[in-house]
């Protein structure tokens, strides 16, 4: 394949109205960087979105609003054409003709070319050499990989009979095996997990969750949480209890219905209880069927199904347990997938990142629920809070191991550093032994009266390097500072008599009075939709009030952080192009480079388009220029959402020694308690802002207590 068929290919499928011939080199040349094994493959268990072609272009259409039906469709055809191709040649007597003849055309273009094509991250010259040396081989090896790719999809099919998935249910909910003969829901298994790459995420490890114990499961972004516990919910690892009900909440609840409540979305959503009941139909005038019916409907608590499904969309905030499915947002659909997951109340729930899509409220109903929950709990969480209330475990994913620790997450990392420290004495005491004796055998090496000797300590030291500990890895922490502004006297800002709604006859905030200084670590609360970021866009002057007046001081910097922060970048260009977009005042690239090294930002990395950056790289970026600003006022909304745990640990360090302003929007109970714990402001309801008369602690009591008189 070469660049002009992936551009005609991509040009048929996304429309060329849609992509200008710079974005059709951009795309086409990040493909070309791929193998051709990687064109072919389809992602684990042929779960596209976990493709290589896939993960090269979709986070760049998504910028540019193409729908995930239009990329899926994309990335099939680029797979497809490099499919055919290999169709092709499998008959013929070269592999990658159409790679081999741009080779030779690139060997032809002027230097400036070659630029060009570099720039297109295409290392095609040396792919395409590399190719035609051994053509045969070559074919014979993607021959092999596609045999093994179908075996591989056969072998999933079966696993699917086997384990009685109903492939046509669109919930893909995978039923449990009940004529295996055991009440033991405990799991003790062996995992190996690797992605079709042939990266290595779990060797060997060891998995064990006992029945009703709560387990968090952490380590760095992407590690393979996710992937781990897609593979328990699909009840494809060996020796794992094919008789446990297993829900993975980000994968079982469909919301295509249109005229679909949210209370039967989550009655659905049990695709076993609706199986028992079509077959309570179906069998009226079997009586052993039934019987047996109706004690597997008993023991899913099946009468009560209605009642616990309004309890739980209360405790999740629907205002209505008739409100359609259609009419919710994406957040809102994320609250009923979650909805449908506790309703169901599996023998393992599986949890991933449950508070992304909650408000505070939310998050504290939940967790109270969790802590009353009868079965086992496995979840992801980046909010250290959540995990200290909830977990009873934690399971540290970290160098293809799980390595587990009894207690919440504060004891994991008190038990875990303890840990390290001892590793780090005995592999100090073993260094100290070491040089000592190699001391006394380099002093005597040639001493023929203690030549005995010299042997018995050299025999010794082998001994010692066989049996020596590990030498520990010890992380260094990645901290952060923002430029503290220069004083402004006062007030700077002032809301008074603020009254604001979107339509005329329809008010969301009456009568809000409200003021901040330097010295104010304000943290909003309030229920998702009350009006929180409603009021943060009037603070900043980005809407004007109905009634009422802003006043703010004109010398006033405002940096403002969000969980969509990286979106004001261009992703086309590097970090330094971005940097100087932002500060054109800024003319000095080398100062750009090096303030950008203090966020890690180095290298090729601080050149490279930021599209081709990490998630976790594209948030330093952003840390990087909020700093740079030296703001005297910082509003952040929902920053935590999209940070691993030591970012957020960063994040909290350099806000604790910012010398300015702060106002936080936030569902991460730490990080609340760690920045603003005593100025807390509520949206309530009604419209009206009010200040909340006591600490972060007393208000998780209050809306505790609150939720439970409901």
């Amino acid at each position: 394949m070469d660049e002009k068929e992936i551009s005609s290919c991509l040009s048929s499928h996304l429309g060329e109205s849609l992509l200008d011939y710079e974005v059709l080199s951009y795309l086409s040349g990040m493909l070309l960087e791929l193998s051709l094994e990687e064109f072919l493959d389809e992602g684990l268990g042929g779960e596209e979105e976990e493709s290589p072609v896939y993960t090269a272009v979709a986070p760049f259409l998504e910028s540019l609003g193409v729908p995930d039906e239009k990329i899926l469709e994309t990335c099939r055809g680029v797979r497809k054409l490099a499919d055919n191709i290999v169709e092709e040649e499998e008959v013929g007597e070269v592999k990658l003709r159409s790679l081999v003849s741009m080779s030779s055309e690139l060997k032809q273009q002027s230097i400036e070319e070659k630029d060009s094509t570099k720039f297109l991250w295409g290392v095609l010259d040396s792919k395409a050499l590399a190719m035609t040396n051994k053509p045969r081989e070559a074919s014979n090896d993607v021959k092999s990989m596609k045999q093994k790719r179908r075996i591989r999809k056969q072998e999933i099919e079966q696993a699917r009979k086997e384990f009685k998935v109903d492939v046509k249910d669109e919930v893909a909910m995978v039923l449990p095996d009940y004529s295996v003969n055991t009440k033991d829901k405990n799991i003790q298994t062996v995992v190996d997990l690797c992605l079709d790459n042939g990266r290595v995420l779990l060797e060997g490890a060891d998995l064990k969750i006992v029945y009703k114990r709560r387990y968090g499961l952490v380590g760095k972004n992407g590690v393979g949480k996710t992937t781990l516990l897609k593979q328990i919910a699909s009840l494809t690892i060996p020796g794992f209890p094919r008789h446990l009900r297993v829900l993975h909440v980000r994968q079982e609840l469909s919301l295509k219905e249109s005229n679909t409540t949210v209370l039967q979305a989550v009655l659905d959503a049990d695709v076993e209880r609706t199986n028992l009941l079509n077959q309570l139909k179906e069998n009226l005038s079997n009586p052993e069927e039934l019987e047996i019916i109706y004690a597997r409907l008993e023991l899913i608590g099946a009468e009560k199904a209605e009642s616990r499904a309004a309890s739980i969309l209360s405790g999740l905030q629907f205002s209505s347990r008739d409100t359609l499915v259609s009419d919710l947002s994406g957040g809102w659909r994320m609250r009923l997938s979650l909805a449908a997951a506790l309703y169901i109340e599996p023998d393992v729930l599986l949890l991933d990142e449950p508070t992304n899509h909650l408000d505070i409220e939310a998050v504290i109903w939940l967790q109270n629920y969790l802590l009353n929950y009868k079965h086992t709990l496995l979840l992801v969480s980046h909010d250290r809070g959540f995990l200290n209330e909830v977990c009873t475990d934690i399971i540290y994913f970290s160098s293809g191991k799980l390595v587990y620790y009894r207690g919440n997450y504060d004891t994991y990392v008190k038990t875990s550093t303890e840990r390290t420290q001892n590793q780090m004495r005995m592999y100090q005491a073993y260094k100290d032994k070491r040089e000592h004796i190699n001391e006394f055998i380099v002093k005597f090496r040639y001493n023929a009266k203690r030549a005995s000797l010299v042997q018995s300590r050299i025999k010794a030291v082998e001994k010692m390097d066989r049996e020596a500990p590990p030498c520990p890895v010890v992380e260094d922490l990645w901290r952060f500072s923002i430029l503290n502004p220069e004083p402004l006297g006062g007030s700077i800002i002032s809301i008074d008599d603020v009254y604001f709604g979107y339509h005329e006859n329809q008010t969301l905030l009456h009568k809000v009075n409200f003021g901040v200084s330097l010295n104010s670590r304000i943290a909003i609360l309030g229920r998702n939709g009350a009006g929180k970021s409603t009021l943060l866009n009037l603070i900043m002057n980005k809407l004007q009030p109905n009634r009422g007046t802003v006043t703010i001081n004109q010398k006033l910097r405002i940096g403002h952080f969000t969980q969509h922060s990286q979106d004001k970048f261009d992703l086309h260009l590097s970090p330094i192009e971005n940097f100087i977009k932002i500060f054109p005042h800024i003319d000095d690239e080398q100062a750009i480079r090096n303030f950008l090294g203090k966020f890690q930002i180095q290298g090729n990395d601080a050149l490279k388009p930021m599209i081709l950056l990490s998630g976790g790289q594209k948030s330093r970026v952003s840390f990087a220029t909020l700093a740079f600003l030296s703001p005297h006022l910082i509003i952040m909304d929902e920053p935590t959402n999209h940070l691993d745990m030591d970012a957020i640990d960063a994040l909290i360090e350099a806000l604790q020694d910012f010398k300015g302003g702060l106002i936080v929007v936030s569902h991460d109970q730490f990080f609340i308690s760690k920045v603003c714990s005593d100025e807390l402001w509520v949206v309530a309801g009604d419209g009206y802002v009010t200040r909340f008369r006591g600490d972060f602690l007393d208000y998780k009591k209050y809306t505790l207590k609150k939720s439970l008189l409901k």
